[in-house]
């Protein structure tokens, strides 16, 4: 149990280094609190016996609830939701398509899906314009990776 807390407790510390880079950062994805509320609720039930347990869980859950933010780093896309794999470097990625979303309650949102050398897609949801984020990620990116502004279906 103690190694476990130990790659936990990395995992919470490399998280913090990673999310503190972050210069625009993306939508918070709200499955990450669900899951955590279903294990924080798991976990009552099964009892807390002793501390190493109480560290277990409270790690455990904080590197859930914090998996839920991702965004554009100075060098790096950082990946919501990943345990091990936070970062992606920017010469990784192969193409990026953007489209604004249609406001509901009058705050604009843009879908921004980032084409990976390995064929995988990323999905990511902006807040702001899509100039801006546009602007955003051709200063990190430069011109080597075509940006193809859609509209939304």
């Amino acid at each position: 149990m103690l190694l476990l807390n130990l790659l936990l407790a990395y995992l919470v510390l490399r998280n913090v280094v990673i999310e503190s880079q972050l210069e625009l950062r993306s939508k918070y994805r709200w499955g990450q609190i669900v899951v955590a509320a279903l294990l924080l609720i798991w976990s009552a039930y099964g009892g807390l016996t002793d501390f190493a347990d109480l560290l277990f869980w409270s790690l455990f859950m904080m590197i859930n609830i914090m998996m839920g933010t991702g965004g554009l780093a100075a060098k790096n896309l950082v990946l919501p939701g990943a345990w091990f794999r936070r970062t992606i470097a920017f010469d990784k990625i192969t193409g990026i398509q953007i489209a604004a979303i249609p406001a509901l309650n009058q705050k604009k949102r843009v879908i921004v899906k980032f084409g990976l050398e390995s064929r995988r897609e990323i999905n990511m949801i902006f807040t702001g314009t899509v100039a801006t984020v546009k602007a955003a990620l051709q200063k990190r990116i430069g011109q080597k990776v075509a940006i193809e502004v859609s509209k939304f279906q």
